[in-house]
């Protein structure tokens, strides 16, 4: 496996799907204008602050931002930060931000491979996610999503994932009840139960991304959570892995050695 890269890849292939409200599962995983958005750019920059300690998650953040604005490399769609983060990002991340978006928890999946332990990485997911996302459910996402990949990692269980989101969340809603109910919504308390719920009823990484792509919700971001804890799971199938790579070093190849460095530092199971 590679920490993040089902992140990554779910980030891609969702990116062409995030504001159409798609309700089908049949598309073509990735297409020409198939590219790496914030979530993986801010996935990498949280994976970096784990392996470089000294600098920090807020400064690895601002870090990404500024990288992504002055550089932009050969993305085909532009990062897409949210409004919020990329006011706090443009201030050098100078002040505390209290966003409750779901951007809180589309970036931690380098912590659940980073750190051995449930309770430093909560601890982590929690830090990670103070500098711009310090509300209450902002941090909430975030260690839910760090914990439910934790778990899938260690157990290998889907059931066992369910219930560790169901320890912040309360009983999820099954994939019917989404693919009825669910609606673009960008904040944690909406969007994380829902990527929950997709990568613990999924058997399999692929269908984990098409189910999140597909029932019209903020499709990159629920498929970048979703398909962080279903790489721990299941793994990525070699061809997705293998075009996610390809894509994230031709757009940003600060972000693919990140990756790179990720697999080689950290011990895979």
């Amino acid at each position: 496996m590679v920490p993040m890269l089902g992140a990554i890849a779910g980030d891609i292939i969702g990116s062409v799907h995030e504001f159409t409200r798609n309700r089908r599962d049949d598309f073509t995983l990735f297409v020409e204008r198939s590219s790496p958005t914030d979530d993986s750019l801010l996935t990498c920059a949280v994976a970096l602050a784990c392996l470089d300690a000294s600098v920090g998650y807020a400064g690895r953040l601002v870090e990404a931002y500024r990288l992504a604005e002055s550089s932009p490399g050969g993305a085909p769609l532009d990062p897409s930060w949210g409004n919020g983060f990329r006011d706090w990002a443009s201030e050098g991340g100078a002040r505390s931000g209290d966003s409750l978006g779901n951007g809180a928890a589309m970036r931690v999946s380098a912590i659940a491979w980073a750190h051995g332990e449930e309770r430093e990485v909560l601890r982590q997911a929690r830090l990670s996610a103070l500098p711009s996302h310090a509300h209450p459910e902002g941090v909430r996402g975030a260690q839910c999503a760090a914990l439910a990949t934790f778990v899938a990692r260690t157990t290998r269980d889907p059931a066992r994932v369910r219930q560790a989101a169901e320890r912040f969340y309360g009983p999820l809603p099954s994939l019917d009840q989404l693919r009825r109910e669910h609606r673009y919504d960008e904040t944690c308390p909406v969007c994380v139960p829902a990527a929950m719920a997709i990568a613990a009823e999924t058997a399999g990484y692929e269908a984990c991304v098409r189910a999140a792509c597909s029932i019209g919700g903020d499709a990159d971001t629920l498929a970048a959570i979703a398909g962080g804890v279903s790489e721990a799971l299941w793994g990525v199938p070699a061809p997705i892995a293998e075009e996610a790579r390809r894509r994230l070093d031709v757009a940003y190849p600060w972000a693919a050695r990140v990756l790179e460095r990720g697999r080689s530092e950290w011990e895979i199971p």
